[in-house]
């Protein structure tokens, strides 16, 4: 994260998926996650989506010129 608060990720295209995609994360955020999951009632998924979700208008994407 960059001083402006924001969350700064590299642009990159994608496809979407319609079926239950698996994402491999870090050993650092998977453990974080587990902390957040033992203060919560809510599953692991559950909580990534919701932070995902929460987050996304803090998101700045860096464009690369071409």
């Amino acid at each position: 994260m960059m001083s402006d608060g924001m969350i700064h990720i590299k642009a990159k295209k994608r496809k979407y998926k319609t079926k239950n995609p698996v994402v491999k994360i870090s050993s650092d955020a998977y453990n974080t996650l587990v902390d957040i999951c033992n203060e919560s009632s809510m599953s692991m998924g559950q909580i990534a989506s919701e932070i995902i979700l929460q987050s996304v208008d803090r998101i700045i994407y860096d464009r690369e010129d071409s």
